[in-house]
């Protein structure tokens, strides 16, 4: 018997019992949706994620802690990997203790060979923003200070970037656009903003991580801080930010604390800082230096491999439910082929009798099997990017209408996993009604009733 004629009688032998075999494509087709589903939607998050993390970060960046760990790594090993052994001069818990830099610490880091700056951050606390012109205050999310490497990959839709020797100088986030009432990006280049500073001079920063409110209590004179619009960025997630020259984030933050002392040797939280490299290569290299200087950091591949690491562990979870739902059909595959070679055993008896082999009844039910895991797979894998499109359609008319460059329809060769999946479950499930057909006795089966 040819293999081609073996696919089709059994593709005619499917839809013996329609009703039976449709049930049983549909159990496989929704495992295969799920798992499509999946890879149509989580990969679409990750690359709109990872191009955000891109378009302030730089492969030749180097985030850099006063402290020997990260803050908040305590907390991060702490989760699920059970306690770690205790090495003297560690804390015995998680700590808000951080070490500070001193400008001999920056020093000893910028003189590390492959460094070509280090970037000290500034932390404005801004009350709100409003144009000159307007009545109207918006609150922001962040204030930034973002050098120059680090916009490499930063996108504005008008005007221009941010350069470390502007003063009064800002950039906004796209949504304040529509937010201030402007028709387009471009009508509020050159527009004066007014950033409404609070001074906190009793302000602590580990104490409002512990109690929220107590900051908010103190009574604090304000200032207003006019800076002149000269970009507007893409629409990112940080859809509040607005970003500012070094020198006037400084004099912000300064205000703000009610000290000079920021960024100096008497500033307690100058915990952190940017590490501006000559080239990318050097990372590894210079922040094991770093870290023989008593000092903790994490490189821009470390940090994308956090975050991807993330995306993997949900990939994976998500589509766990769909392999079980497949894992769950295989019983209905079992049990329809099973029901087949007790209607088909004359019939099995008869191709027998006129010379059909083992193999060749047993590949009939195999293929038969396959054939309805390959149909519930190519629905599945239809089904789920139809409802990922329309996800897509719906969420962008919606609630995802300011993230352009998000598509929840990623079609990439992952998709096909589902429908692979399923062929391969149906196949084994149908092995065992196909050696049992296979080993059919010829005389008994003609005779069975």
């Amino acid at each position: 018997m040819k293999f081609l004629d073996s696919i089709q009688i059994a593709f005619s032998n499917m839809f013996r019992q329609k009703l039976r075999t449709l049930l049983t494509i549909f159990s496989i087709v929704i495992g295969a949706t799920l798992i499509s589903l999946v890879y149509a939607i989580i990969p679409g998050f990750e690359n709109f994620l990872s191009a955000q993390f891109d378009s302030m970060n730089s492969p030749r960046l180097i985030e850099i802690y006063a402290s020997k760990k990260r803050p908040g790594q305590e907390f991060m090993g702490s989760i699920g990997s059970g306690p770690e052994e205790y090495q003297e001069g560690d804390e015995g818990s998680i700590s808000f203790d951080f070490e500070s830099f001193t400008d001999d610490d920056i020093e000893k880091v910028a003189q590390i060979e492959g460094v070509k700056k280090v970037h000290e951050i500034p932390m404005p606390t801004v009350e709100y923003v409003k144009m000159e012109d307007k009545e109207k205050r918006l609150k922001t999310s962040f204030t930034f200070y973002l050098p120059e490497f680090l916009q490499e990959n930063f996108d504005i839709v008008a005007g221009e970037k941010i350069k470390e020797s502007d003063t009064e100088k800002i950039m906004l986030a796209n949504q304040y656009v529509e937010s201030f009432g402007y028709s387009s990006p471009e009508d509020m280049i050159g527009q004066t903003v007014i950033l409404r500073v609070k001074q906190q001079p009793m302000y602590d920063e580990t104490a409002s991580l512990v109690m929220p409110g107590a900051a908010a209590n103190v009574e604090s004179e304000t200032k207003d801080f006019r800076f002149e619009v000269i970009g507007i960025t893409e629409k990112t997630i940080i859809s509040s930010a607005v970003y500012v020259p070094y020198n006037d984030a400084l004099e912000m933050a300064r205000f703000a604390r009610g000290s000079d002392n920021v960024l100096t040797d008497k500033d307690d939280q100058r915990i952190a800082a940017w590490v501006e490299l000559d080239s990318a290569d050097l990372a590894d290299e210079v922040k094991k230096k770093i870290e023989e200087l008593g000092f903790s950091g994490m490189t821009y591949e470390e940090s994308k491999t956090v975050m991807n690491d993330i995306f993997g562990v949900l990939t994976i979870a998500f589509s766990s439910f769909g392999v079980i739902a497949m894992a769950v059909s295989s019983l209905g595959i079992l049990n329809t082929l099973i029901m087949a070679v007790y209607e088909r055993t004359r019939e099995i008896g008869v191709m027998k009798a006129i010379g059909a082999t083992r193999i060749n009844i047993a590949l009939l039910f195999t293929l038969e099997a396959a054939l309805i895991g390959l149909f519930g797979g190519l629905i599945g894998l239809g089904l789920g990017f139809g409802i990922a499109e329309i996800l897509n359609f719906v969420g962008h008319k919606t609630i995802l209408s300011t993230f352009d460059t998000l598509d929840l329809s990623n079609a990439s060769p992952l998709l096909f996993l589902g429908p692979v999946l399923s062929l391969t479950v149906a196949t084994i499930a149908g092995i065992y009604p196909a050696i049992r057909a296979s080993k059919l006795d010829p005389v008994k089966a003609l005779h069975y009733e």
